[in-house]
């Protein structure tokens, strides 16, 4: 590279509003742009010669695993929400991204860094607003569900404490006793599932022709149904009835979306390291169930898995709550993306739960 390219080269990285920093095997600072001056309160000349450690004066920064896994093995490291402390005593929270670069032949770390304070600030904000508006949702769907079988029980019992006749009373207490079941049935769904996943190996196929049944959605002329299988899937260790049950959610959810006139795609797929939080799944089975539908509204995408959240007519919102708390339990996860005319579930589950662990 001439030299007329490597100064334009430099005048890019200077321009960047991402703070960009150089790091040699010691963790020595060999190149720093005007952002990272900004970032830590140092002009550039200074930072260039100093230890990472030595610009900050308190920081949760992993370094040991630059060293390892950036340097040594040539695995890009990302670190979220990092807290740091600077020079002059300003706090802040950070994202880094880290990654291997050679220079005249050397190996060195290219560290990104940016400041998250405000998007977390505003993303606090944002989920404190959703789970009060899902919470004040959960009240007025309980008060509703609780009121009517309350106020069955309440007329059974008032007739019961002045009939005489035997059959009549007989039937007040059995309104009671169904009405009381209700409620009790109400409140083991809020709970979820309370029993551990019974898991065998199984073909997710198999298990997917039999919910496709069971939805009818192949009888159903205005519907069309598509199956983008990816047959070399081996069998999977899980339990097969839960499984259903999820998948058997999703494919109603769509068919009710649609009601006529529609398409629903399934598609299954081999996924390798995948990222969800803090975790990293090795080697995962998708399932993507998606239409072609409406979409969905955008005031409940936010608390789409929350109990007792639903935008149809006489749904208790408590089936993707449910499903989601099955996946869970395989420690596996749902992911949701709709907009007007699409909307797809992907379902996400390990092959072998013993590949989990935290991302690297």
């Amino acid at each position: 590279m001439d030299q007329h390219n490597s100064i334009d080269l430099d005048k890019v990285w200077q321009s960047l509003s991402t703070a960009i920093l150089v790091l040699d095997q010691n963790l020595m600072i060999h190149y720093a742009n005007y952002s990272s001056s900004e970032l830590l309160g140092l002009s550039t000349k200074r930072l260039v010669g100093l230890a990472i450690d030595s610009v900050f004066n308190h920081h949760h920064i992993d370094l040991p695993r630059l060293s390892k896994y950036v340097l040594q093995d040539g695995v890009d490291c990302q670190q979220h929400r990092v807290d740091v402390v600077f020079v002059d005593n300003r706090v802040a929270t950070l994202s880094l991204h880290a990654r291997r670069v050679y220079l005249a032949d050397k190996a060195y770390i290219l560290v990104e860094c940016r400041r998250v304070d405000d998007a977390l600030r505003y993303d606090q904000a944002s989920n404190q607003m959703h789970q009060f508006q899902a919470a004040r949702n959960l009240i007025r769907g309980l008060a509703h569900e609780i009121k009517n079988p309350l106020g069955g029980i309440r007329g059974a019992a008032q007739l019961l404490q002045y009939e005489t006749d035997q059959q009549e009373r007989e039937e007040c207490a059995t309104l009671i006793i169904e009405q009381a079941d209700r409620l009790r049935e109400l409140v083991d769904r809020l709970l979820g599932p309370n029993q551990l996943p019974q898991k065998e190996p199984c073909n997710i196929h198999q298990a997917l022709e039999s919910v496709i049944k069971l939805t009818t959605l192949e009888r159903d002329a205005d519907i069309t149904l598509v199956k983008d299988y990816d047959p070399s899937i081996p069998a999977i260790v899980i339990d097969q009835a839960k499984i259903q049950q999820v998948l058997l959610n999703m494919l109603r959810n769509a068919q009710q979306a649609l009601q006529h006139d529609g398409t629903i795609t399934i598609t299954t797929r081999i996924k390798h390291r995948l990222h969800h939080g803090e975790r990293l799944l090795k080697k995962a089975l998708l399932i993507r169930i998606s239409d072609n539908g409406p979409g969905i509204a955008d005031e409940v995408k936010e608390t789409l898995f929350f109990p007792m959240i639903t935008n149809k007519e006489g749904g208790s919102g408590l089936g993707l709550s449910i499903a989601q708390t099955l996946v869970e339990q395989h420690q596996g996860f749902i992911e949701c993306d709709s907009w007007p005319g699409h909307t797809e579930f992907s379902i996400y589950l390990p092959f072998d739960n013993t590949e989990t662990g935290n991302v690297q």
